[in-house]
């Protein structure tokens, strides 16, 4: 059986079985039905945004800004955003205008946080450099037993001599 007209999705559907009950075309409508998925996620009116994710469409369709940031990284951005001075001029409705434009972290710190930080501040100069990943760790050789008692017997025998 032939259809006249090309099915691009599903959604063209309802007319063609519209037609194909009008016009009493039984084979026409059991082929339309049987191209019918009998899972509704293969349906195209649930793939309208899937590229985009959930939090960024509704954004768009409320019109809200991005999300306030919760933590701050001051090795990443060095002067972070600091509302407090149009609190303290202009009083709190300046401050809450500049909140809502460019709202601040609710946390700024570094790399790490505080607890780790401290730590670190108390540790020496070669400790913080290898935490860092700027000094290198030294390479002990690993050496076999059988390889460390020969070596050692050799050491013996220079001791010996001298």
């Amino acid at each position: 059986m032939r259809t006249d007209v090309s099915l691009i999705n599903e959604l063209q559907l309802g007319e063609r079985l519209n037609l194909a009950v009008e016009s009493h075309r039984r084979g026409e409508f059991a082929l339309l039905l049987a191209l019918l998925s009998q899972d509704v996620r293969d349906w195209p009116q649930f793939h309208l945004h899937d590229d985009v994710e959930k939090d960024t469409v509704l954004r768009q369709q409320f019109d809200l800004p991005a999300p306030q940031p919760l933590v701050g990284d001051l090795s990443q951005e060095p002067s972070p955003v600091d509302n407090s001075y149009h609190f303290i001029s202009e009083g709190e409705r300046s401050f809450q205008l500049a909140q809502a434009l460019m709202p601040e972290p609710l946390v700024i710190r570094g790399k790490r946080d505080s607890g780790m930080q401290e730590a670190l501040d108390n540790c020496d100069w070669h400790t913080r450099l290898r935490t860092e990943g700027v000094l290198n760790q030294p390479k002990v050789a690993s050496m076999e037993f059988v390889d460390q008692l020969s070596e050692q017997r050799r050491l013996a025998g220079l001791y010996q001599t001298a």
